[in-house]
């Protein structure tokens, strides 16, 4: 779908509301498996929704009744190592600019499985229906699951619960996700997905974007970092409005975190 002259290809929809973009994965003949190609477009979405200063954040949502079931792997053979790696790279790409990017809310209606969680896991508030369920089954085809999926897990939802769901490909329902970190919120109806996700989004457009973009960097990253080290990147944080050009401040912030 295309808004305003964008086109981001046949299986992402793409709008923009309350100042917020609003990307929809619409492959739902095949559960929202992703392609190298979808990957790419999804990334250029994404890209798109960091550089338009007009847009102060974004919703990952899905149409269908899965959120995305990973990747395709009758799109690709898992024996052609240099498309594989590719693939991987578009994917991590697509991870860091979740994570270090503007607020990103996920809005998760029905199974989420491989890449479609570690996606979901790098926004900041994630929303699923009750009959959602969540696994990574890479170990059974012998996949390692790359993309900095170990990481993102191990801050977020532990070690433990990394392994039970990384080694042991653990199916967990949506009550489980939100016991342990993995999710923010149940409802019950995608028509109260797309509400509260809105919800959120009026929350977070209405407050100042440098602060609220500080504060997702160092929640992020302060985890690896000493007491010392991360209070004198707060301080910076702090005298956020001693900068005349805010964006450039923000953009030279996050280099605190490469």
């Amino acid at each position: 779908m295309s808004v305003n002259n964008l086109d981001f290809g046949e299986y992402i929809e793409f709008s923009v509301k309350k100042k917020f973009g609003i990307i929809t994965l619409d492959r739902t003949q095949r559960a929202n498996a992703f392609t190298q190609e979808q990957l790419r477009h999804l990334k250029d979405a994404i890209e798109h929704c960091q550089n338009d200063n007009k847009i102060r954040g974004l919703i990952l949502t899905n149409n269908g009744s899965s959120f995305s079931t990973g990747m395709d792997l009758s799109a690709i053979d898992g024996a052609d190592h240099v498309a594989v790696k590719k693939l991987e790279g578009t994917a991590a790409d697509i991870c860091k600019l979740l994570y270090n990017g503007k607020p990103a809310i996920c809005a998760i209606n029905g199974r989420t499985m491989g890449e479609g969680v570690v996606f979901s896991i790098c926004c900041d508030y994630r929303i699923a229906v009750e009959t959602s369920f969540f696994q990574m089954p890479e170990i059974y085809s012998g996949i390692f699951p790359g993309t900095g999926c170990v990481i993102l897990f191990s801050k977020i939802i532990g070690i433990p619960w990394t392994k039970k769901m990384l080694m042991f490909g653990e199916k967990i329902n949506a009550i489980k996700a939100l016991e342990i970190g993995l999710i923010d919120q149940i409802v019950d109806t995608r028509d109260q997905l797309i509400e509260e996700s809105m919800k959120k989004a009026r929350f977070l457009f209405s407050k100042n974007q440098i602060v609220l973009h500080a504060i997702k960097l160092c929640s992020n990253h302060f985890i690896d970092k000493s007491y010392n080290d991360a209070y004198e990147i707060e301080k910076l944080a702090s005298g956020w409005y001693e900068h005349e050009d805010k964006d450039s401040f923000i953009q030279e912030f996050k280099k605190k975190f490469d």
